[in-house]
């Protein structure tokens, strides 16, 4: 790095680092998971200068968990949201459908800052009110898939249950009704019922199209 003491000649270049936690959840004997994306975009040196660098998603951490009370979840999901590195720097997306709603109204009540999709049918999303987002699930799951293909988002090497969230995602498929309407259909066994999936599909979604808090990273000086 240079020293610049604030040169003029080098230009103050920003960029952003951010996690998204995106969190699916179940009824007291079935699972809840959480999956957290982490999503970047940082100054680089071109050798010849800083610019900003490409935007890079990865999915750094996965966990589920079962048996556990609503207070427990919701105390579960506060800690992880303040969790090193996670502190200051996270979004918390929960699904909101069906006992969502419960767990949203229990985080809203402590003041924790979160956003909430429903999962509906269609091919678009809308955003209701400060904290409920509808979105269809045919939508956002092929969201995901074009974000995958693209590069747009890949697994962290070490990622613990990626085997899981792959099986999950491949549960998913796309059926043609007599209508001519696509639909999503999931198939679902013992071994998992796609909550690691949904986690994914719901954090997915809400890196690609909600709005975050405004988190920047700086150059540090300068580069050479």
């Amino acid at each position: 790095m240079n020293e610049t003491t604030q040169d003029p000649a080098i230009p103050r270049v920003t960029g952003y680092q951010r996690y998204w936690i995106g969190a699916d959840l179940g009824q007291a004997n079935d699972f809840s998971s959480a999956v957290v994306i982490k999503d970047q975009c940082l100054p680089v040196s071109t050798g010849s200068g800083v610019v900003l660098g490409s935007r890079e998603r990865t999915v750094v951490y996965a966990d589920k968990f079962r048996g556990v009370s609503y207070v427990e979840v919701v105390d579960h999901l506060i800690r992880l949201r303040n969790a090193p590195p996670f502190g200051g720097k996270s979004q918390l997306v929960i699904d909101g459908t069906s006992i969502g709603r419960v767990v949203s109204d229990m985080l809203w009540e402590q003041n924790v800052d979160h956003s909430a999709i429903q999962m509906t049918g269609g091919q678009e999303w809308s955003k209701k009110g400060s904290r409920y987002v509808n979105a269809g699930k045919t939508f956002m799951i092929e969201n995901l898939a074009v974000l995958f293909a693209s590069g747009d988002i890949k697994f962290a090497h070490d990622l613990p249950l990626r085997d899981e969230i792959e099986a999950d995602l491949a549960s998913f498929t796309m059926q043609t009704t007599a209508a001519g309407n696509q639909i999503i259909t999931q198939s679902r066994s013992a071994a998992g019922h796609g909550d690691l999936g949904i986690a994914l599909i719901v954090g997915g979604f809400a890196s690609q199209y909600l709005k975050p808090q405004t988190i920047l990273v700086s150059t540090l000086r300068g580069w050479h």
